[in-house]
């Protein structure tokens, strides 16, 4: 309840009329994030709290507000639980809203089942129940709802129906013109004829002892009998000549709550007959609109702008001081019939059974720390000395230093002052003087006598003294000082406790052994503070045997058992933060009956003992929900069974609450996370715990709660987070497979490597060994190729000295032949001319020739066949006497043709060749 707490100190304690009002919560309309008007107030069976609003349907667990809209966006007038569904009722529509399993509400509306249309505009104003039947009331109708058969039953009427109310198992209704009809066993009758109603509208129904009681819109209430209305009054309840009431209910069956336009809830307590008027500011709006009692027995008031929750279960009352006309209380006693107040601004004093304001007395204005009764004589301490009180006037009989406390000494009085000690002097039980004492000058807040001789006076700083008084010179004698560690002197008291002396610090109390003249741990208290933190050593004991101490979240009570003697710890949650008083300056008077009185800066406290409270309902996992790291979260199942979760929806959020509503209880919290933390969290009052980015695996979600500073039981919530796909069950499967092939293809990979490396070394070495076969055959080749190239050199020296011989032979049997020719004279010229024809001939001379180039160039003749096989055995003599490179003129001769038909033999060889004309023929011939 985090955000209420905000409006604890302006709205809970401001309260008017001088009257002592229970705690009270207000909530607006910003806390709630919704409409201002609340229409109607309803509770499930788990203690969560639903409400009428404009905007929707607002859930309230104890911690969160949720509003929960209609599809039409629509406002609700009306809402109303059972058997686990949330009627309401709105503008052209009703129907009932049910949570699923994550805990969220979903609508579903009832509209499609009434047989015949709505009336136009028409709205639901109230919603009752009985048996299995939900009555929804509109201005002129009301509609029946069968949970058992699903069906709806349309009662219309002739005239306007104001209200519809529940009483004794029975739905009334009244009709405008008609009276108040009754519904009792499906049948309806009227009760109470118009005539006798007056035409006044009827805004309230109840039993009480077994009589039946309206109330009407005027104020006015009335006993039902015999279809009549007797008008009645009670004691102490009036009502304002144009006081309107809104509603009206009977509630925790004595008290009735009256809800009105503009003046605020009036609770009347019909057994002690005493009104309680709650206005703004104890309240947030004076017009109010609904009143519901919850389990707890809280009283709900719907207002026209925002709640309040009044706790009526507990046994607390808050007086506060609104406009600091009274200030801080220091101190307080009831006395003959009157409750004194003392506080920073003076000494005020009322009738303790009356209503008005506290008075200030006279002359007391100032500060006021002590209010005692010594020697029959009702004292009070003063910044200004010391007071004389009577009724309500003051004498101021003492005018020293200022006094802090006032206790009996013999047949005398001794004050503790500022700055000291001063006995009071006693003539026939009354104060005649004053005598200051000396020798003693420390502040003395806290005195006890003991023995009516021992005197023990506590100092908040340097400890305990025992100190004895000289009478004769007036002064006072420190026989022994204790010290004891109080750190920033938050307040150590010495006191008497069942006959024996302690002394309380903030951490310890220690108890007086007068053996050995020393404090020595008082293992009884401590023991039973063993488990719980005070805020200070100042304590109050009341009437001997009742021991008062103060914590953060509690007052504690400790007293002595009446039947076994052993002392026992009583924990009245009265937190500090309603106290509000400066630390070291608590404080605490008995009223009687049980009752007490705790001062505080704002007014005063009041509770009853014993101090019983309604047990809290069980702590809940109201919701669960999850997200991926990007989107918004989505609900869950609350009921956890091992829920199993994505792992991309990693990111969990819980929310928790313990419908509380009581504002003495400080309700905190604590998680943990096993799995993921194994640590609780420190205590806190947040009601959500998200974590983030969660690793796969199990978790347990615990989490716990305290009452103030008792541990409540503890919930948890187990699931899973499953594995990433990459690292399911198949995917390490198939990881392992490929690792596992892998491995194999690394082997594989290798052997063939080392394969292939000693394949090549092996082949590297055949290479090398084959390099030296080849360098010593290439030795070899070239030891032939130079003695080839030597012969070919020779013979083609030799082929060409043959060709050249064959060629001068020619020539010069040419030229013979010529000369021969020229000089026929005889036949012996012609017979030397034959033979010569016999010796150059061609045929002869190219065999020679022939065999002489084959063996120079055996394959040249081949080739050019191959490439130009048209060649005749004369073209290849002349390409073979080109590839001598011979000019035509050494060709002739050797053609034994003229040097004009060698060229013409060229040409024709060109052509046959198919030569481009820029292609010579030599180097055509040479290329092969």
């Amino acid at each position: 309840m985090k955000l209420l707490y905000v409006y604890i100190i302006f709205l809970f304690f401001h309260v008017s009329y001088s009257q002592e009002l229970p705690p009270i919560l207000n909530i607006s309309s910003k806390e709630y994030s919704a409409g201002n008007q609340n229409w109607m107030i309803t509770q499930d069976e788990s203690q969560q709290i639903y409400v009428a609003n404009n905007f929707g349907l607002l859930s309230f667990n104890g911690e969160q507000w949720k509003l929960h809209k209609l599809p039409s966006a629509s406002y609700l007038r009306s809402v109303k639980y059972t058997k686990g569904k949330v009627f309401s009722g709105s503008y052209m529509d009703f129907g009932y809203w049910q949570k699923d399993n994550t805990g969220d509400l979903f609508y579903t509306s009832l509209k499609d089942l009434v047989e015949v249309p709505f009336l136009d505009g028409e709205q639901f104003w109230h919603i009752e129940t009985v048996d299995n039947y939900v009555v929804f009331q509109s201005l002129r109708r009301l509609y029946s709802y069968n949970l058992k058969t699903n069906k709806v039953v349309v009662m219309a009427a002739n005239y306007a129906i104001y209200n519809l109310f529940k009483s004794d198992n029975k739905l009334y209704y009244q009709v405008a013109e008609e009276g108040l009809y009754v519904i009792d066993n499906g049948e309806r009758r009227l009760v109470v004829e118009n005539s006798e109603i007056n035409n006044q509208i009827i805004v309230g129904l109840f039993k009480y002892l077994n009589e039946d009681y309206v109330v009407t819109r005027n104020s006015k209430i009335f006993k039902l009998s015999n279809k009549r209305l007797f008008a009645v009054s009670f004691p102490d309840l009036n009502f304002a000549s144009d006081e309107s009431v809104f509603t009206a209910n009977l509630i925790n069956d004595k008290i009735l709550a009256l809800g009105t336009i503009g003046n605020g809830l009036k609770l009347y307590n019909f057994e002690d007959q005493h009104l309680t008027h709650f206005k703004q500011p104890s309240i947030l709006n004076n017009t109010i609109l609904s009143v519901y009692c919850d389990s707890q027995g809280n009283l709900w008031s719907g207002l026209d702008n925002g709640l309040s929750v009044i706790n009526l279960n507990n046994k607390v009352q808050i007086f506060s001081d609104i406009y600091g006309e009274i200030g801080t209380v220091y101190c307080s006693l009831k006395h003959n019939g009157i409750l004194y107040l003392g506080t920073n601004q003076g000494l005020y004093a009322k009738n303790y059974e009356e209503k008005g304001p506290f008075k200030l007395i006279p002359k007391t204005s100032g500060q006021v720390w002590t209010i005692q009764i010594v020697k029959n004589n009702l004292l009070v301490g003063h910044n200004k000395g010391t007071f004389l009180i009577e009724n309500f006037s003051a004498e101021h009989i003492y005018e020293g230093s200022g006094t802090w406390d006032i206790v009996p000494y013999g047949d005398r009085i001794l004050q503790g002052h500022y700055n000291g000690l001063s006995l009071g002097l006693l003539e026939n039980n009354k104060i005649t003087a004053f005598k200051n004492l000396s020798n003693y000058s420390l502040s003395s807040r806290n005195i006890i006598i003991r023995n009516n001789k021992e005197i023990w006076v506590g100092h908040d700083h340097k400890g305990i003294f025992k100190l004895k008084i000289n009478n004769e010179e007036a002064n006072v004698v420190v026989e022994k000082s204790y010290e004891f560690n109080s750190p920033g002197g938050t307040g150590t008291t010495i006191y008497n406790f069942n006959n024996e002396l302690y002394v309380s610090t903030k951490d310890s109390v220690f108890k007086y052994n007068s053996t050995e003249d020393a404090f020595f741990q008082a293992d009884n208290f401590n023991k039973l503070f063993k488990d719980t933190k005070r805020i200070t050593g100042m304590s109050k004991v009341i009437e001997t045997n009742s021991w008062f101490g103060f914590g953060h979240e509690y007052v504690y009570q400790v007293s002595k058992d009446a039947f076994q003697g052993d002392l026992t710890l009583t924990k009245i949650p009265i937190p500090s933060s309603l106290r509000g008083i400066t630390t070291g300056f608590e404080n605490i008077s008995y009223l009687g009956e049980n009752k007490y009185l705790i001062g505080s800066n704002f007014g005063f406290v009041i509770f009853t003992l014993p101090f019983n409270q309604p047990a809290l309902p069980d702590l809940k996992i109201n919701s669960v929900k999850i997200a991926t790291k990007t989107n918004e979260f989505q609900s869950i199942s609350v009921n956890s069974n091992s829920i199993e979760l994505p792992f991309q929806k990693n990111y969990i959020n819980f929310s928790y609450a313990i419908p509380n509503f009581n504002l003495l209880n400080v309700v905190k919290y604590s998680y943990k996370l096993k799995g993921y933390n194994e640590e609780w969290s420190s205590w806190s009052d947040n009601s959500e715990a998200s974590f983030k980015n969660l690793p796969y695996g199990d978790y347990a979600f615990s989490v716990k709660a305290k009452l103030n500073d008792e541990n409540l039981e503890t919930q948890v919530y187990t699931f899973s987070i499953l594995k990433p796909w990459y690292l399911s069950t198949l995917a390490i499967a198939v990881y392992i497979l490929i690792f596992l092939s892998i491995l194999w293809s690394t082997h594989v990979l290798y052997n063939r490597y080392y394969s292939r490396e000693q394949e090549k070394i092996i082949e590297e070495n055949k290479e090398k060994l084959k390099m030296q076969q080849l360098s010593a055959q290439q030795e070899i080749f070239t030891l032939k190729n130079k003695q080839l190239v030597t012969e070919v050199e020779a013979k083609n020296r030799e082929l060409a000295a043959s060709t050249m011989n064959i060629i001068k032979k020619n020539e010069f049997l040419s030229d013979l032949k010529n000369k021969l020719d020229n000089s026929k004279t005889a036949k012996d010229i012609e017979e030397v001319i034959s033979i010569i024809n016999k010796n150059i001939a061609e045929k002869d001379n190219w065999k020679l020739f022939k065999e002489a180039f084959d063996n120079a160039d055996k394959d040249f003749l081949k080739s050019v066949k191959e490439k130009h096989p048209n060649l005749t055995a004369n073209d290849l003599k002349l390409c073979a006497y080109l590839r001598l490179n011979l000019t035509s003129k050494e060709i002739a001769p050797m053609l034994n043709i003229s040097l004009r038909s060698v060229e013409i033999k060229r040409y024709r060889l060109r052509k046959k060749m198919e030569l481009d004309h820029e292609q010579g023929l030599t180097e055509y011939i040479l290329s092969f």
